[in-house]
């Protein structure tokens, strides 16, 4: 049985997000966890250089009220660390602090600047053997996990398993999506990342969360709840209920591998639900007006035969070159300012529309046979 604690939040105003914070520690009993000597990591979603207001990462007032909430117990020690995509630099992070809102919290907390990273040895019989994960998350004591709650083009969901994804760094990430293209396979290794690292606790940023073309080209929709519980495994599949998300691939993993437990819902377990839409390279699933003897085939044509590709707008296109940076294949070049794609070679991650600051590339359904 796992604990999952919802809360209305309405809005982010320090008071409702204060009241929040407090009633979900209490619900998880997390004091008792703690003691005065611990580093504690926050790991927020910082996945590129956005503003607040356009619900693409972790809201700071809501890590604003879990800083203030530890060093009211005593924590003082407590780094506020992330990998955003793109390059791990020194600039990279204090661009990143500075247009999400974080700069002001550096009189709180740390925030990390050490991009340095080791090699984690995994379990006997994971798939992957071991992992590069950022040093600020290898020292920590205790990690509190701040994901914000989105739809996402490959995954289908971002929550709380696919935020320590952020623990890889800068541009091995698309390194993993290169060695794990498969869905499954992809998700499978998120679930190892999550098994190794132990996130002690996760509380997600639902306030306003992110529909459509997640993590970064989605639309804001509001919520009005945060979430937290010590397992992200089934709090990945309560908020995925939540929000009205069905045949998540994700969740499929979660519970070959027994991850998913029975959810015990306290707080505010009657908080309106909120559906989202779907990205773009989510199939529309016709095939229950298929026949029988025919949706096996349908199925196969809706998701091998056209499959979702990155398109890029040229007159939107800046030539930056994050698109080809973040590309795990490499097929992106950039010529005369442009970005030009091929869909040889693609493996639909959509990681360059993840990492478009100009939301040029958009995702289409292409015949491919």
């Amino acid at each position: 049985m796992s604990v999952i604690s919802i809360r209305k939040t309405p809005d982010y105003s320090p008071e409702a997000l204060s009241a929040a914070v407090n009633a979900h520690m209490e619900a998880l009993n997390i004091e008792g966890d703690l003691s005065h000597d611990m580093r504690v990591a926050i790991k927020p979603n910082l996945v590129s250089p956005r503003r607040p207001d356009t619900a693409t990462t972790t809201h700071p007032g809501l890590v604003e009220a879990v800083v203030n909430w530890l060093r009211d117990r005593g924590i003082n020690d407590i780094v506020i660390v992330d990998s955003p995509g793109g390059l791990y630099t020194a600039q990279t992070l204090r661009n990143t602090y500075s247009t999400c809102g974080y700069r002001e919290l550096g009189s709180i907390a740390e925030l990390n600047y050490d991009v340095s990273w080791r090699t984690a040895e995994t379990p006997e019989g994971f798939k992957n053997r071991s992992f590069n994960i950022i040093t600020p998350l290898l020292d920590a004591d205790y990690i509190i996990n701040m994901p914000k709650l989105k739809t996402h083009s490959m995954m289908t969901l971002s929550g709380a398993v696919k935020n320590m994804f952020g623990a890889i760094p800068g541009i091995q990430k698309p390194e993993m999506h290169y060695r794990w293209p498969d869905i499954m396979d992809f998700a499978n290794m998120l679930a190892e990342l999550n098994l190794l690292l132990k996130p002690n606790l996760s509380i997600v940023d639902a306030v306003d969360g992110m529909e459509g073309n997640g993590p970064n080209s989605g639309s804001r929709i509001h919520a009005g709840v945060t979430f937290a519980a010590r397992d992200p495994f089934t709090l990945d599949k309560v908020m995925a209920d939540f929000i009205g998300l069905k045949d998540v691939e994700l969740l499929d993993k979660y519970e070959e591998l027994g991850l998913i437990k029975e959810a015990e819902i306290v707080g505010d377990d009657q908080a309106d639900r909120v559906k989202f839409k779907y990205p773009d390279s989510k199939p529309l699933d016709f095939t229950g007006h298929v026949p029988k003897l025919l949706r096996g085939p349908a199925k196969w044509f809706l998701n091998t035969a056209l499959t979702p590709l990155p398109k890029v707008d040229r007159s939107k296109c800046v030539g930056c070159g994050k698109c080809a940076e973040s590309c795990p294949p490499q097929i992106i070049r950039i010529r005369d300012r442009k970005a030009h794609f091929t869909s040889k070679g693609c493996i639909s991650c959509f990681c360059c529309q993840e990492m478009c600051p100009v939301h040029a590339i958009s995702i289409k359904r292409r015949v491919n046979l």
